[in-house]
């Protein structure tokens, strides 16, 4: 069985959790965008002002957190191209516009080089944000990569609300 059909399965068992679906998503992701080794899945708060982490999956130490908050005051030029664009793609996300604000105070403590970020959707409004990040190493992410992470995102706001 390959890496879609699993994650359209995963997306249709209503035996699982929430959180056992959101693992599940996080991990077929990281299959299909190998270079990415931190994904995560974020939610809007009412007002679209902040994002809130419901999982990150750090690949490499398979350890899971969620929690996290970015509020769009701190941050607005990621907000602006993420609601324009729907799609960042960030090969240097420290110096790229849409993300270099996260530079100082995630990115380089975390390692982090790369981000590739998707708009989640629920009845044409956004919902959420489905993120892929490379720790430890710069990424050219693939036009492959960017059809996938479209894939992932659709697929979740098809199926599932975050």
């Amino acid at each position: 069985m390959d890496t879609v059909e699993k994650l359209n399965l995963t997306l249709n068992n209503p035996r699982y959790t929430r959180t056992e679906m959101l693992r599940k998503v996080c991990q077929c992701t990281a299959e299909l965008i190998p270079s990415a080794n931190l994904i995560s899945i974020w939610h809007f708060d009412n007002y679209k002002q902040a994002v809130v982490s419901l999982i990150n999956y750090d690949v490499s130490e398979g350890s899971w957190q969620q929690g996290l908050e970015l509020a769009k005051a701190d941050y607005p030029e990621y907000f602006r191209n993420l609601f324009e664009k729907d799609v960042i793609v960030a090969s240097d996300a420290r110096s790229h516009p849409a993300t270099r604000g996260f530079s100082e105070q995630y990115f380089k403590p975390n390692d982090i080089y790369s981000l590739l970020d998707f708009i989640l959707h629920k009845d044409f409004t956004p919902s959420g944000v489905i993120c892929c990040e490379s720790k430890g190493a710069r990424v050219e992410w693939s036009p492959q990569d960017i059809d996938h992470i479209r894939m992932v995102a659709t697929m979740i706001s098809f199926f599932f609300d975050v």
